[in-house]
């Protein structure tokens, strides 16, 4: 079976968990996890960003027909274009193509007479629709949703999500396959260095997110006021949060912007505990890449981050400031807490690997592939 893996929409640095589930997969395919070739159809902005993935069982061809575009607007000009020119940019895509699969969920290039099968990581969209504006939320609806309804099999990373996806689009939950991501076991484990960022704090928490509005660090601000430890830090790490909210932090927050991925298992190896208050999650990486490094984790009970997690995690309401800082100073002023936490979570995050992933992955392709249209 040759399995077309279409990365037309994809921008490195960009899709945040998509991204990291796009690697984590493509990277298992070239190990051979997945059918016997995968073709990843790439633009022009992200070939280079697979250069050393090709393998008997991967390859990959640029489509320069689609023009990615570098912004929100070039992109959606991008997009509706080969929406209403499917023909250019199909005609490019090799022959031979057994099915095609959208992990990145927009369904470009559409390619006639094959099956499809997208990935829908989440909608929340629909379940937290005030933190999109009407023109994103449309664009979603367009984009997303109509691709689940008219695909062959839906794929989705968590039971959570399959249920709101189920509940959201009227999809049958029967016609979707829930398959848990896998986290990189070669950068995020216990034994390694601590971080060795200037004047980081001795002690502190860490969370790394972006500042979407469903990462919480509003409220993550005022909680952590409440906090009486005037040695205790809160470091975070991605996209700035914007002014109004950086407001709300006081003095022993300190925000390191993007760092590098190979910063990141370090700073959770110092770190006296993550701390992840998040409002939504189809899945949730950090919690299980904090576990995999033997760092204590404290958690948002909501979304999909209570599956992910198990019993590995202490949980919490993120919707009430005091209950995350009550949160705070149960993990911190614990040792023995810390350490049952640290226990568990290393065989918790054990569980999670990318061949079991790209082996779901597959057994759906051939369930798809061999059944009668």
């Amino acid at each position: 079976m040759n399995v077309g893996l279409a990365l037309l929409t994809l921008l490195p640095g960009r899709a945040g968990g998509a991204e990291t589930y796009v690697r984590g997969l493509t990277n298992a395919f070239a190990n051979g996890d997945g059918t016997e070739l995968t073709t990843l159809l790439l633009n022009r902005s992200n070939r280079s960003s697979f250069p050393s993935q090709n393998s008997s069982h991967l390859t990959s061809v640029c489509i320069d027909a689609y023009r990615p575009g570098d912004s929100s607007l070039t992109r959606l000009i991008a997009m509706t274009a080969a929406h209403l020119t499917p023909r250019a940019i199909a005609d490019a895509v090799p022959s031979g193509l057994d099915l095609m699969h959208y992990p990145v969920t927009v369904p470009i290039p559409r390619v006639a007479g094959i099956p499809r099968v997208i990935s829908l990581l989440d909608v929340q969209h629909h379940d937290l629709p005030q933190l999109f504006s009407v023109g994103e939320r449309a664009y979603r609806r367009w984009a997303y949703d109509k691709a689940a309804r008219d695909a062959d099999r839906v794929i989705t990373i968590s039971d959570f999500s399959a249920s709101r996806i189920s509940a959201q689009l009227m999809i049958p939950r029967d016609q979707i396959d829930v398959i848990h991501l896998g986290i990189d076991h070669d950068r995020f484990q216990p034994d390694g260095p601590t971080a060795s960022i200037p004047s980081l704090p001795e002690r502190y928490l860490y969370y790394p997110a972006n500042s979407w509005p469903h990462k919480n660090h509003e409220l993550l601000f005022e909680a952590f006021t409440m906090i009486d430890d005037a040695e205790l830090h809160l470091v975070l790490s991605g996209a700035t949060p914007s002014g109004s909210v950086m407001h709300k932090a006081d003095s022993r927050v300190r925000h390191l912007g993007s760092v590098p991925a190979d910063q990141v298992a370090p700073l959770l190896r110092g770190a006296q505990a993550m701390i992840f208050p998040s409002l939504y999650e189809g899945f949730g990486f950090p919690p299980l890449e904090a576990m995999a490094c033997g760092c204590p984790v404290a958690a948002s009970q909501i979304g999909a981050v209570s599956e992910v997690c198990g019993e590995a995690a202490l949980l919490f309401d993120p919707t009430d400031p005091k209950l995350i800082a009550a949160a705070i100073r149960q993990i911190i002023g614990d040792a023995d807490l810390r350490a049952n936490l640290t226990s568990l979570g290393i065989r918790q995050a054990s569980k999670f690997t990318w061949q079991q992933t790209a082996l779901g992955h597959r057994a759906v392709y051939q369930a798809v592939a061999e059944r009668p249209r």
